[in-house]
Order: structure tokens, then C-alpha cells, then sequence
């Protein structure tokens, strides 16, 4: 299975970071798009739905909001990260209060979409607006910082994981995975600010800002384990070999994208 995971990490990775760097903003919209798109209709299996033309319906009423999204976006961008961040903060205190009653609620099949496609849709409008009002640098950041804490808490998990997190949700996420994960995040972030030329203060807002990010990724990891363990399933989908589905590889991204694009946004923070 590591060894799975690592060849499609390596045939991934260097793709991901060529079309952060080089496509033009409209094209990184658009492939990103089309990630989102995948990760609807495996959204859509989660939540239960089972006809492939309901599935693709939904695709395509996700695929409607993100055509249209040049078109709405600039009505709500002055108020739109600040509710889908509180979202995820008032999950992360569900999970860490009271995991086992997320798993024993029964949540409605529109309910499940609709948190799915709200979801989604924020995530894909923040990847989006990173990349148009702070530039390909910061996109690349963020991804390399998650990809960094999650190296870092699977082998720090491995080697010291004794205290599970929270296992009624994800039996494998350990409190010493997620202290490596940490650790990580703050000499890399701290590494970059130096890089960057960053004050003190600055490096210090930017260091704190990664960790929080880093925080809520795993908020998002457990969102959509909570997801998968309701359904009773162990991944979204198959179309990556030793990683799972498209969702099972961007559930971090999905949290971790509208905080730190406030973040960014609130210090100011230009890479």
C-alpha cells in the first residue's frame, strides 16, 4: 500500500506543482474544476445516492456553480470565507467534544448534499481566489505545507502514535501524528518566512497562520472520514492507486484553503 502511494505521489506531485506555476489563472480554474468535479460524483456515492443520473446531476449542478462562479463570486467575496471558516472551527470543537454523536445522528440525504456541494464549492471559489489576488506562490505553499504535515503526522503516528485522536472517526489518526504534523509545519512556515524576508512579527503571523491551517486540514481529513465510516466505506473512490479516490487526497485541502486564504488575507501575507 506505501508503496502505491508513493509512486502516484511521485507521477502526481511534479504535475500539480507545473500547473500551479504555469498554467494562467482561467486554466488553473479550470482543472481545478475538473478535480472538483470528480470529487462531486464521488460525493455523491458517500451520500448514497445510486443511479448514475442522479449522480451526474449532481456533477453538473456543481460543474453550473463553478462555470457561473466569475459571474456571483464578486457579490459575496467580501463576506464568503468568513462563515465557511467558522464552519470548519465549530467542526473541529464537534469532533473533539463529541465524535461518537456525530456517527449516531442520522443526517437526511439532502442535508448531505447540500453540506457536500457548499463544501466543495467554497473550497474550489478559495483555491481560486488565492491564486487571483495573491499569486501561484501562496496556492503552492499551502499545498506543500499539507502534503508536509501529512508526511510528517503518518510517520510520526508510526514511530510514537500511542493516544488515538479520535478513534469512534478515523482509528488510524494518532495525538503524536498530529504533534509531528505540527512540528513539521512550523519549521517549514518558519523556513519560508526566513526565505522570504519576512519581519518578526511578520514570520511570527505567518508561522501561527500555518499552524492553524494545518489544525483545520485534519478537521477536513476527519469531516470526510466521518463521511466514509456513515456510509461504510473505506474510500471515496479507486482512481488512485494506494490513496483512494480524488476526495480521499483533497479533504484536507478543503478545510485547510478558505483559512488560510483569510489568513493570508487578514495579515496581509504575500509570498
Amino acid at each position: 500500500m506505501l508503496k502505491n502511494r508513493v509512486i502516484t505521489a511521485l507521477v502526481l506531485a511534479p504535475l500539480i506543482v507545473a500547473g500551479i506555476l504555469l498554467l494562467p489563472p482561467m486554466w488553473y480554474a479550470v482543472v481545478w474544476g475538473l478535480v472538483f468535479a470528480v470529487a462531486t460524483w464521488e460525493w455523491s456515492g458517500l451520500c448514497g445516492l445510486e443511479k448514475v443520473p442522479e449522480r451526474a446531476g449532481l456533477v453538473l449542478v456543481m460543474s453550473g456553480l463553478m462555470i457561473t462562479g466569475p459571474q456571483w463570486a464578486d457579490y459575496v467575496l467580501d463576506w464568503l470565507s468568513w462563515p465557511v471558516v467558522a464552519w470548519w472551527f465549530i467542526l473541529s470543537l464537534l469532533f473533539r467534544r463529541m465524535p461518537g454523536k456525530l456517527l449516531q445522528l442520522r443526517y437526511p440525504l439532502a442535508v448531505k448534499i447540500l453540506v457536500g456541494v457548499l463544501v466543495l464549492i467554497t473550497s474550489w471559489i478559495h483555491l481560486v481566489w488565492l491564486r487571483v489576488n495573491f499569486g501561484a506562490n501562496q496556492v503552492l505553499y499551502l499545498l506543500l505545507l499539507i502534503w508536509a504535515a501529512d508526511i510528517s503526522a503518518y510517520f510520526a503516528g508510526k514511530r510514537w502514535g500511542l493516544t488515538k485522536l479520535t478513534p469512534e472517526i478515523s482509528p488510524g489518526k494518532t495525538a503524536e501524528g498530529l504533534y509531528g504534523a505540527l512540528f513539521a509545519s512550523m519549521l517549514f512556515a518558519a523556513a519560508v518566512a526566513l526565505y522570504n524576508g519576512m519581519t518578526v512579527v511578520s514570520g511570527l503571523d505567518f508561522v501561527l497562520l500555518s499552524v492553524v491551517t494545518v489544525v483545520i486540514s485534519v478537521v477536513g481529513d476527519l469531516f470526510e472520514s466521518l463521511v466514509k465510516r456513515i456510509r461504510g466505506v473505506k474510500d471515496s473512490g479507486a482512481i488512485l492507486p494506494g490513496h483512494g479516490g480524488l476526495l480521499d487526497r483533497i479533504d484536507s485541502v478543503l478545510a485547510a484553503a478558505p483559512v488560510f486564504y483569510l489568513g493570508s488575507f487578514i495579515l496581509e501575507i504575500f509570498l
